[in-house]
């Protein structure tokens, strides 16, 4: 909507239009009918006035949602911004060969890859090969899963087309396009992430007001604007440094800057070391640490977790970084490898997006000096919610599943900082058709009890399993 200039003779012509809408029946009788002198005057003012107040919303970027996104690209494209269009959805597919490798085998980056076609749509996404990778057959144990048995070579991948429909699952990147010489199969063993539809109203305009804030790679406004830019798999930043009371890093860090990502792109490898003994930390290569799918040794012995061992996570004034210590314990009591020095298999997930930021803030285009800049996974503060709904009209149960679909939907949106309050939920729940009353039990961080509001601090954010919320029909 463009705002234009509205002239007196135009609005002359608004108002005669308005007193030519009195109707002439009702001059004989003695009713309530139209004001011809003030309503029309009224009404002409009130829509100006709606020109106005849509103009401040542009303007000072208040209730965006409600503003035209064409007037939005406007003034984004001052600052020389342009709504994202989406984003292609990444993976690590791995190829393997059973047969021990005798000759160095390539994959080029650009190799086409595609999930098999989907019966109920009719649809395959297509991906391809970002870097080229090589399995060198003169160090083949390096390659070699002891888990699958097979040799392996992780490669990432990006879709070719973008949006949210490029998300698959797991297991489901298994067609090459070309020939697939050296390997026997491909697949993704996770499900791919970062895969993003066209940029909303709200997140263009968060955009753009830390496009103004911040541009310089050496100041914290900068630097979250970089990543957010640049990474898409990371949904938020929030950037701690000096007397913040949240940077926990020891003073005697110069210059310590840590940025707490929201976000993770799971890769998975297997580590093979070897037994330390019981209580001694085994951590794994690659930190920080997401979880441990399996812990064996040779002869196929696969230990049990929370019996054999324990997963070690966020520790130290490092914890949930890439200069960490995540990684596993055997306890005492429980099964371990027969003897010291025995080999030690670890099938283990890390965010591989913390490393990809270390490495890319240290390459000298990106580096800033005085600054020692650490990048951290931050983490969920998980909450429990039971309360009593009462419907006043529709199907109770199908009022129920839509009052925890959206409270669901509004919690896991949450950003880092954001605190869960009663009176953001209510409205959520007001929107509900059918809703007459909603009444809480519960209102807690996991765990507690009572209702409360609950702050979050900002290098956490929230989020709600749907085992953790109880609607109580009443």
């Amino acid at each position: 909507m463009v705002i234009s200039k509205v002239t007196a003779t135009e609005y002359s012509t608004m108002i005669a239009s308005g007193v030519n809408l009195r109707d002439k029946t009702l001059d004989t009788n003695i009713a309530a009918h139209r004001d011809i002198f003030i309503d029309p005057v009224a009404e002409v003012f009130e829509a100006q006035n709606d020109r106005i107040v849509y103009l401040s919303n542009l303007t000072s970027l208040r209730n965006v949602e409600k503003v035209v996104p064409d007037d939005l690209d406007s003034i984004a494209f001052n600052e020389a911004m342009v709504r994202w269009d989406g984003s292609s959805s990444l993976a690590t597919v791995t190829f393997s060969r059973v047969q021990i490798p005798t000759f160095d085998i390539t994959v080029p980056a650009n190799f086409p890859i595609a999930t098999l076609v989907d019966p109920a749509t009719g649809v395959s996404v297509t991906f391809r090969t970002v870097e080229t990778r090589t399995l060198f057959f003169a160090s083949p144990d390096a390659y070699y899963n002891a888990e699958t048995q097979k040799y392996e070579l992780n490669v990432l991948v990006a879709s070719v087309s973008s949006g949210t429909e490029t998300e698959v699952g797991a297991y489901t990147i298994t067609n090459p396009l070309r020939a697939l010489s050296g390997f026997d199969e491909v697949a993704n063993k996770a499900a791919t992430t970062s895969g993003r539809g066209t940029e909303t109203n709200v997140e263009l305009s968060k955009r753009y007001l830390l496009q103004v804030e911040g541009n310089n790679l050496g100041t914290p406004a900068g630097a979250k604007k970089w990543v957010l830019d640049n990474f898409s798999s990371a949904e938020d930043v929030y950037v701690v440094y000096g007397e913040d009371e949240n940077l926990t890093r020891d003073q005697t860090d110069a210059g310590a800057v840590d940025m707490w990502i929201l976000g993770e792109s799971p890769v998975e490898l297997t580590y093979t070391t070897t037994y330390p003994g019981v209580e001694q930390l085994i951590a794994t290569t690659r930190q920080p640490l997401i979880s441990v799918s399996q812990v064996s040794t040779s002869g196929g012995i696969i230990f049990v977790e929370g019996t054999d061992y324990e997963v070690v996570t966020g520790e130290g004034e490092y914890s949930y970084s890439a200069r960490g210590s995540d990684g596993i314990k055997f306890l005492a009591g429980g099964s371990a490898p027969a003897a010291l020095q025995d080999p030690v298999y670890i099938v283990y997930s890390y965010n591989s997006l913390i490393t990809t930021l270390d490495s890319f803030f240290t390459q000298p285009e990106f580096y800033s000096m005085g600054m020692d800049k650490l990048f951290r996974w931050a983490q969920a503060q998980q909450i429990t919610i039971e309360a009593n709904l009462k419907v006043s009209a529709g199907n109770p149960d199908t009022v129920k599943a839509n009052v925890r679909t959206a409270i669901l939907t509004y919690i896991n949106g949450l950003k880092l900082g954001e605190n869960v309050e009663e009176f953001d939920i209510d409205r959520e729940v007001g929107k509900i058709i059918g809703v007459d009353n909603f009444v809480y039990v519960t209102l807690a961080y996991l765990g507690g009890t009572g209702v409360n509001d609950l702050p979050i601090t900002p290098n956490m954010y929230a989020r709600l399993n749907e085992a953790d919320i109880v609607v109580n029909l009443v």
